[in-house]
């Protein structure tokens, strides 16, 4: 299916079509300005990335992750990525490609990127095991942070994975991600890949979005090699924030969270694909002039409370330079309170409820005390 900038297939067979009648929600259609959101969890730390579609055409999807990643010790490592994934790939290709090069060119004919190929998925619904090839990279020792992303160095080795992949259960599994803001369950197969190299035998688990027009991979278990590693995705956003629906809710309860923020890893840099969330914030501080609102920044768990309160200030604080320096808001209007992991919105024991507490709110100054909800 083609229309109006969105690229998704159209070609569903019987077996895919029973299953996603079953759940009609599955789909997940990507234009351009869409975004990913992943989040890699390591037995020591969680990583998230934002990928945004800076082009969805009738050839494929053109993909932009801008990395930044700041150390303890001060060093930040930044790099971009732009990567194509090809829409005859997304039909036929047996390939994953499951790292990035900022060297390598943007397209990589014969893999997919973020999903799996429609021809392995209707193999899956039919109960079949299908050939398969994972491309990744073989990392030397001293490189950690590299290998956290699964993305190529100036040491790193590329290493083709090749086995089969099948199905490891019946039926759809519930699998909550946050879709345009709002928490959902989409339905998703379960699969396990095995794999050899001349590094040994690897097995990696996978669940898969119940569409047979983009099967999108939303979490994968033993990601780049590393048993402990889990890559999820937590989050997509298809288009701009509903700017008229969180208007409304400022207007009735005053306080609204704002999602299409993010931010680089450890850092209150605002990453690319925030653009049209903090433009709709001035929009709305536009059309009400008496308003004055606080902005909340809240972190998940993970750290030490001092720090978590430090860095949700500092972002709340760069999201208050944008409005003021960029879309002319008054400064006078606009609080900052940086709440770190006081009030989380879902349990931190789960990387989706992490990912959801790591989040911007905005709380309009309202008679009555409901802004200090």
């Amino acid at each position: 299916m083609k229309r109006a900038g969105l690229w998704a297939a159209s070609v569903v067979s019987a077996a895919a079509a029973s299953a996603e009648a079953q759940a009609p929600a599955g789909r997940i259609m990507l234009g351009t300005g869409s975004t990913i959101v992943q989040t890699l969890s390591t037995p020591t730390a969680e990583r998230e990335s934002v990928h945004l579609v800076r082009l969805a055409a009738d050839s494929g999807l053109h993909f932009e992750w801008r990395l930044e990643e700041v150390h303890d010790d001060g060093d930040t490592l930044r790099q971009e990525f732009r990567y194509f994934e090809a829409r005859k790939d997304v039909a036929s290709a047996h390939r994953l490609r499951g790292y990035h090069d900022a060297k390598a060119p943007e397209a990589h004919p014969g893999y997919t990127m973020h999903a799996l190929s429609r021809a392995t998925y209707l193999r899956m619904l039919e109960g079949r095991a299908d050939s398969f090839q994972i491309m990744s990279v073989d990392m030397p020792p001293g490189s950690e942070m590299l290998r956290s992303f699964g993305m190529g160095g100036s040491r790193s080795t590329p290493v083709r994975w090749r086995g089969t992949i099948a199905p490891a259960g019946r039926g759809t599994v519930p699998f909550s991600v946050l879709l345009d803001g709002r928490r959902v369950a989409l339905p998703t197969i379960h699969l396990r890949a095995d794999l050899t190299a001349r590094q040994g035998r690897w097995q990696p688990e996978f669940w898969v979005l119940a569409d047979s027009a983009y099967p999108l991979i939303l979490k994968w278990v033993g990601a780049f090699r590393e048993p402990g590693n889990v890559l999820q995705t937590t989050r997509i956003d298809r288009r701009a924030p509903d700017v008229a629906s969180l208007e409304r809710e400022l207007s009735s309860a005053c306080r609204v969270e704002l999602p299409g923020i993010y931010f680089a890893f450890n850092s209150a840099h605002i990453a690319p694909g925030s653009e049209r969330a903090i433009a709709g914030i001035a929009d709305i501080l536009a059309r009400n002039p008496d308003w004055t609102a606080t902005l909340e920044g809240h972190t998940d768990s993970i750290g030490s409370a001092t720090a978590n309160k430090a860095l949700s200030e500092r972002r709340v604080a760069a999201v208050r330079a944008t409005l003021v320096e960029r879309h002319g808001v008054n400064a006078a209007r606009l609080k900052v309170a940086g709440l770190g992991a006081a009030r989380p919105r879902e349990p931190n024991a789960t990387i989706e409820g992490r990912a959801r507490n790591r989040r911007v709110e905005l709380v309009r100054d309202c008679a009555g005390g409901k802004a200090g909800g």
